[in-house]
């Protein structure tokens, strides 16, 4: 039997982030990264009234890489919505879902 691991508040958030695109009807998908991958890409990437979306998703505490920035500089140039979440909240004001959502 495997022991069992506490999830990292980054994995939580992961986890309530995608439950929350999911009951919004949001396609979306979540980047494994690995040997070969391309640097910087955002954690959930997708699609959103005709955008494409990104979204990096950060801990409390955690730091943005300079790689990270640069990857959603470039998809907010290119007409994309990118950004970085810590919340909840982050994610429902990122994508302009504040009338879906009770949050203020």
């Amino acid at each position: 039997m495997r022991p069992y691991k506490t999830p990292t508040p980054e994995a939580m958030l992961t986890k309530s982030v995608r439950q929350m695109l999911k009951a919004a009807g949001i396609f979306h998908w979540k980047v494994w990264q690995g040997m070969g991958s391309t640097p910087g890409v955002p954690d959930i990437v997708g699609i959103h009234n005709g955008k494409f979306i990104g979204i990096e998703l950060k801990a409390p505490r955690g730091v943005v890489s300079p790689a990270q920035q640069d990857f959603i500089d470039r998809i907010n140039q290119a007409g994309g919505c990118a950004f970085i979440a810590r919340t909840l909240d982050d994610v429902i004001n990122g994508l302009g879902l504040q009338d879906r959502f009770l949050i203020r």
